[in-house]
C-alpha cells in the first residue's frame, strides 16, 4: 500500500529490534490536511515538505523473533471489514487467544504486533518466560522488550494462528492496548476505500 493510504499509523517507530546498522531515520511531516505522516528517511519525505520535516530520532529496525519452528504460524482464515472514520487512526478490537478482547491501533508501517502485558496475562499468556527478547530505542533512550506466543489473533473473522508477539506497554500514545502490525496484516489481503472508510481484509 502507498504510505499516502495508510492515514499515518504513527507509532511504526515504537517497532521492537535488536540493533542493526545502516536503517534510516523516521521522520515525521505534515500536509496541507494537516494529516500526519511518517516515513523512514528524509529522502522519502515528499520534497514540498522536506523543510519542514521533523527527525524524531527513532529509527525503525527489524525485530528478531524465534523461528518458525519455536512459533509455527497457522494458515489465516476468515474475512472481516472495520469501519473506521477517514483521517483518523485506525482502531481494531483483537481477540487474543479466542477469549480477552484489547483495542490496537491498527499499524501498517510497524512490523511487528506489541501488545500490553497486563492483556497479555489476562488472555493466560505466560508473559514471564519469553521466547524472545529485543530493544526499543527512542528518543527517551532504549528499552528492552520480550516476545511471547499467542495461541490465535481475531479481528473479527479473520484469525491467525500461533504468533510471537512483543509484551510492551506503550503509555500516553493514543494506541489503546498496543499496535497490530505488519506480522499478522501482511497474512491478509489489506483493502482501505478512504471514500467509504472501510478496512477489509481476506485471506491470502
Amino acid at each position: 500500500m502507498r504510505r499516502a493510504t495508510i492515514f499515518a499509523l504513527s507509532l511504526s517507530v515504537l517497532v521492537a529490534a535488536l540493533p542493526q546498522p545502516g536503517r534510516a531515520q523516521i521522520f515525521k511531516y505534515t500536509d496541507e490536511r494537516g494529516q500526519n505522516s511518517y516515513v523512514d528517511g528524509l529522502e522519502n519525505v515528499p520534497e514540498r515538505y522536506r523543510a519542514v520535516a521533523l527527525p524524531l530520532g527513532f529509527r525503525n529496525l527489524p525485530a528478531a523473533l524465534p523461528s518458525k519452528d519455536a512459533a509455527a504460524t497457522a494458515r489465516p482464515s476468515g474475512t472481516t471489514m472495520i469501519k473506521y472514520t477517514p483521517g483518523q487512526r485506525i482502531m481494531v478490537d483483537v481477540k487474543i487467544n479466542g477469549g480477552v478482547t484489547s483495542q490496537l491501533l491498527l499499524d501498517t508501517g510497524a512490523d511487528r504486533t506489541m501488545i500490553s502485558p497486563r492483556v497479555l496475562t489476562a488472555a493466560g499468556v505466560s508473559i514471564t518466560k519469553p521466547v524472545a527478547t529485543g530493544q526499543i530505542t527512542g528518543v527517551t533512550g532504549t528499552d528492552k522488550i520480550s516476545y511471547v506466543v499467542v495461541d490465535s489473533l481475531e479481528v473479527g473473522e479473520a484469525r491467525v494462528g500461533k504468533m510471537p508477539v512483543g509484551s510492551y506497554e506503550l503509555a500516553g500514545t493514543g494506541t489503546g492496548d498496543g499496535l497490530l502490525g505488519r506480522d499478522f496484516l501482511d497474512q491478509f489481503n489489506v483493502n482501505i476505500d478512504g471514500g467509504k472508510g472501510v478496512l477489509t481484509l481476506s485471506p491470502r
